[in-house]
């Protein structure tokens, strides 16, 4: 089914689309890719202090795309000035959630654990190099933080490149070790090796269920990277394998993909034997397709497709920082033969523009067979169907320019009821001019949004103070109500008219937000219901920053929360060839 924001385009001007949000960006003439916007074409709010992504489409999403209901990525690098893993609406691409406390992540996704879903993400400490030292986070479906795994028995901590929980109540986490080798081979006295390390552990008691280093089982020489300036300190180490994504199967044994071996391997999960390799020096696939399935060079997330290990995708970058083995990066659906021992190229999915990515990326197939890509160090996605087709295609930074990035990005469904108020906002003084503007970071079932206003008491609650109902518009709605109403107040309404959460009150005459700690109690049906709102196209105001009092959870300042303590250190926004 055609987007809201598709099915309004073909109808309306840019700048006629009924949005409090700003409106996303359409065709190559919008001057998007030309850098008109800066690197990061980017929105801020008055009801919020987040700052997120404005989309270019592309390529609208035609009837033929999943509905799975969220887009999620994490944009970070030298152009984004507000670092966050996010969360937007796949209909209108408008925000639903961004977490800044966080800083830098990767991964960002929807995972289950004990039938139940999790947003969960890397965070942690960042190396220069593209490395990481952090855990694996579980955040429920009201934001908190449930669960905290990294690492066992290792000198590090997790590492940036995988988050993949497993049906037995596991999580498979990557780690790079500095390790002392002897490199004398290179022409490296006291050498030593990033030693790739893939570890399960136990989500509820961190314990460690299973290990596996590198260099145990590969040689140096498989590599295809050699060490350069690397390998003559523990700072700055020889990364020889790379390893980058894990997959569990009902088997027990572990699928992973090594970029610096050009290798995606089958690794016995018992005794850590590899049981076959895939691709590079050491192939063991014979290749039915000319060469196609098996010239993957610099790849990323190989993953199984089926129950009996025959179907496989991955991300072949085709590129590096330092070599471009393709002319554009793919996207590979595999069938693998174990009778013969034979590997054959079923689909291969390009970019609409031609996209090259040096690092990063990843492939999902979805639930109606679409696949959906998103291409790690050029700040795209798109989406196919599985036969190649593309059914959409949007980007949120300058392709070709490293400056925007996001490790992966996922297609897929969520609901979530914050733990914390939604905000609100005003402009105009209690003039004529006057708006108020609301939004709630992370709620997903908000349909409504119910105004109370009256002029002589902020204790706003029940039915009596109704002004107003007004369908939700995006990420922060807005109303314009003059200068009729002094304080006023929003609840937030699901689809059955429930209250989900309520406001503080706003004095529009100067701004302040004074939190509440009484809920809303306005039953349904019973307010005029307006179904258009105001347009919010500036920046952050003083209102949106004078709140007085706030919380952590309720005012105008409160755009985001500080989470529960976290046993890591602190983020570092930067971002990485390597990756």
């Amino acid at each position: 089914m055609p987007t809201l924001v598709s099915l309004a385009l073909t109808a309306l001007p840019l700048a006629s689309l009924v949005l409090a949000d700003k409106p996303v960006y359409t065709g190559s003439s919008s001057g998007y890719q030309d850098k008109e916007y800066g690197l990061y074409p980017n929105q801020s709010y008055e009801s919020s202090n987040l700052t997120t992504p404005l989309f270019q489409i592309n390529t609208e999403a035609s009837e033929n795309v999943s509905n799975n209901s969220h887009v999620f990525i994490s944009p970070r690098g030298t152009a984004v000035g507000q670092i966050a893993p996010m969360i937007f609406n796949s209909t209108d691409l408008s925000l639903v959630w961004a977490g800044p406390e966080y800083g830098t992540t990767f991964g960002v996704r929807v995972q289950e654990y004990n039938n139940e879903d999790y947003i969960t993400f890397w965070r942690g400490t960042v190396k220069s190099s593209g490395y990481g030292s952090g855990s694996c986070l579980l955040l429920n479906s009201t934001y908190d933080v449930a669960y905290n795994v990294t690492t066992s028995n290792l000198t590090v901590g997790s590492d940036i490149h995988e988050c993949q929980l497993t049906d037995q109540g596991t999580a498979l986490l990557t780690a790079y070790e500095p390790t002392s080798w002897d490199l004398s081979a290179y022409d490296i006295e006291d050498g030593w090796i990033a030693d790739s390390i893939f570890q399960e552990v136990d989500i509820e008691t961190g314990d460690l269920i299973f290990s596996w280093r590198a260099s145990d089982h590969f040689a140096l020489n498989d590599s295809y990277a050699d060490p350069g300036s690397t390998g003559s300190s523990s700072t700055n180490p020889y990364d020889f394998f790379h390893i980058n994504s894990i997959e569990k199967d009902d088997s027990g044994n572990y699928l992973i993909s090594a970029r610096h071996v050009h290798t995606i391997s089958y690794i016995n999960g018992t005794n850590g034997d590899v049981i076959w390799h895939l691709g590079g020096k050491l192939n063991n696939f014979t290749d039915t397709s000319n060469g196609d399935a098996t010239n993957f060079a610099w790849q990323h997330d190989a993953r199984w497709q089926n129950t009996d290990l025959t179907a496989l995708t991955l991300f072949d970058n085709g590129a590096s920082d330092w070599e471009n083995t393709e002319n554009a990066t793919r996207g590979l659906w595999l069938t693998l033969n174990y009778d013969n021992m034979s590997v054959a190229l079923e689909k291969s999915y390009l970019s609409p523009e031609g996209i090259l990515s040096i690092s990063q990326g990843s492939v999902q197939p979805l639930s109606n067979g679409n696949v959906f890509m998103g291409y790690g160090a050029d700040a795209a996605f798109t989406e196919y169907t599985h036969d190649g087709e593309i059914v959409w295609d949007v980007q949120f930074g300058i392709i070709g320019n490293t400056s925007v990035q996001s490790y992966r990005a996922y297609k897929q469904d969520w609901k979530a009821y914050p733990s914390y108020n939604p905000n609100i906002a005003s402009t105009g003084n209690g003039t004529d001019n006057t708006t108020i503007y609301m939004s709630w970071n992370g709620a997903t079932e908000i349909a409504t949004w119910a105004i109370l206003a009256s002029d002589s008491s902020n204790q706003l609650f029940n039915a009596t103070d109704l002004w107003k109902n007004v369908t939700r518009a995006g990420f922060e709605t807005s109303v314009d109500v003059e200068s009729s109403h002094r304080y006023l107040r929003a609840a937030a309404l699901n689809a059955k008219g429930e209250v989900l959460g309520a406001t503080g009150v706003v004095d529009v005459q100067s701004g302040s937000v004074t939190s509440l700690d009484n809920g809303v109690d306005i039953g349904t049906g019973n307010a005029s219901t307006d179904t258009s709102s105001g347009s919010s196209t500036t920046s952050g105001s003083a209102s949106a920053t004078s709140a007085s009092p706030s919380s952590s959870k309720t005012g105008a300042a409160a755009a985001y929360r500080v989470p529960i303590a976290l046993a890591v250190g602190g983020s570092v926004a930067a971002f990485f060839f390597t990756l």
